[in-house]
């Protein structure tokens, strides 16, 4: 495949991340609490948003850094930012999937404790969102002419 082809595809799936991600956090959650409120049904379907979304990502992530290794369509340097900011985009849904979450379905809803792991939970995929973002960033900053 030209390297022209690997760029566009790896532009395509990180492009796909972040909207499922800033769709999810943006739209999809608001609209959710709004309709649904502060229930169980609500925090399990939110939880299980999370997890798709994370694990879904941890398999974007996995070919985005193959294609940026092995296609090397910009410097080492410029790699090695965007893989490393894959990889902490792994390492926030990994954490909020195995940690964050069932913690928060072990917590009643609208307590200080529930309050506390929501508010860890929102910085941990901010940060994910953040980071994919950034990396979809400089991973177009060079279109490969050939």
């Amino acid at each position: 495949m030209k390297p022209r082809m690997w760029f566009s595809l790896r532009t395509i799936i990180l492009g796909l991340w972040v909207g499922a991600m800033a769709g999810f956090a943006f739209v999809f959650a608001p609209i959710a609490f709004t309709h649904i409120g502060a229930t169980p049904a609500f925090a399990a379907t939110i939880a299980a948003c999370v997890q798709a979304i994370a694990r879904s990502g941890g398999w974007i992530a996995v070919v985005a850094a193959a294609i940026t290794v092995f296609a090397r369509l910009e410097s080492r340097r410029a790699a090695a930012v965007i893989v490393g900011l894959l990889a902490l985009a792994i390492g926030c849904g990994a954490y909020e999937t195995s940690v964050i979450i069932p913690q928060m379905q072990q917590t009643p809803l609208l307590t200080p404790g529930y309050e506390a792991l929501h508010r860890e939970s929102s910085v941990v995929y901010g940060v994910a969102l953040l980071a994919v973002l950034v990396a979809l960033g400089v991973s177009s900053r060079r279109n490969p002419q050939t």
